[in-house]
């Protein structure tokens, strides 16, 4: 890949899309960062990148963005549709265009609930899950377009962390802070697999660059495996949080309120009005939806309890040999960053 190929990025203001803008210009590569709306481009906006409208469930907007580029990287995810239809007007609008290589960023949820050292020949399998069935279904798209000539490369990340991250970072940190997040007994600890976010960037430059990777697929996720306990403390650590408690009482306020989720919701969808105003107008019930709310919010549901408890190893032989891809970053330096980065989020709120 020349220096001065145009690369652009779908999803740029996501938190990966937006590491990737960032990592691109300090390389001195010219970068096109594709976004939906422009309210979202503040972080990138930071920079001086090209940004267009890039809605990827609008095949106009998605030509246009690919006009004169070389390269593309899919970052880009939503619904089932912006999933699957924006992979799909991407690859089309590629491929028309000329595009060298596109990478496409899948997940390792495409697996299911696989346990075991899981491979890039473990079969797919869907579940149920929006977010797995759709990006297997986007998968299959990049297979069709490589068979017809367009060079994909398919990356399967694990838990991507780091600064900007809303999920693993921001929702964890606050949830640690809160004193209601206890350590998952042993049965329920499973396997993390985590990736700092610039491994992941290496790999996707690795991905644009290599001529072994064409039209292959990689599992993409960090060099150490610990357990989810072993993520949390060592976050508690670096944002100087005491450690999580070993009471057992998460699990029993998971049963308690995964009913409560499922009235909460019903209720927001028929009473919303009503309740709002309720909710401005009392202090009474302002305290108690609070309450409510922080008491749902800091407790995992039944579907995270299930992720959590999960046992299943990420192979990256595939793109160490491949690829040449190595994680540099160990999960105490990674999550001292994010905490950094958090710490210095909350001062400005």
């Amino acid at each position: 890949m020349k220096s001065t190929s145009r690369i652009l990025v779908t999803g740029a203001a996501g938190f990966i899309g937006g590491w990737i803008v960032e990592s691109l210009f300090l390389r001195n590569t010219p970068v096109r960062a594709g976004i939906r709306q422009w309210s979202s481009a503040a972080r990138i906006g930071r920079f001086p990148v090209e940004i267009v409208p890039c809605d990827v469930t609008n095949i106009d907007q998605v030509m246009k963005a690919v006009e004169g580029v070389d390269y593309v990287v899919h970052c880009a995810f939503g619904s089932s549709t912006v999933t699957v239809q924006g992979t799909d007007n991407v690859l089309a609008a590629s491929m028309r265009a000329g595009v060298k290589r596109v990478v496409h960023l899948s997940t390792i949820d495409v697996y299911g609930e696989a346990e075991g050292l899981l491979t890039e020949e473990t079969p797919v399998c869907k579940t149920g899950s929006e977010y797995g069935d759709s990006k297997i279904e986007a998968e299959e798209i990049c297979q069709r377009y490589a068979s017809q000539g367009l060079s994909v490369v398919i990356l399967r990340p694990s838990v991507v962390y780091g600064p900007y991250c809303k999920v693993w970072i921001s929702k964890t940190a606050e949830r640690l802070q809160s004193g209601l997040w206890t350590a998952l007994q042993e049965s329920q600890n499973g396997i993390c697999n985590p990736v700092y976010v610039t491994d992941l960037v290496q790999a996707i430059m690795k991905g644009l660059e290599s001529p072994h990777a064409a039209n292959g697929t990689f599992n993409i996720s960090g060099a150490e495996t610990p357990s989810w306990n072993e993520f949390f403390e060592t976050l508690s650590d670096a944002l100087g949080f005491p450690p999580p408690s070993k009471d057992r009482s998460m699990h029993h306020r998971t049963r308690v309120t995964t009913p409560l989720r499922s009235l909460a919701r019903f209720a927001m969808r028929h009473f919303g009005r009503p309740l709002t105003w309720v909710y401005q107008e009392s202090m009474l019930a302002r305290r108690i939806l609070k309450s409510g709310e922080s008491l749902l919010k800091n407790t995992p549901s039944g579907d995270e309890f299930a992720m959590l408890g999960r046992r299943a190893r990420i192979d990256i032989s595939k793109a160490r040999a491949s690829l040449g891809y190595e994680p540099r970053y160990s999960l105490k330096a990674g999550l001292a960053m994010s905490a950094e980065w958090f710490k210095h989020e909350m001062a400005l709120r």
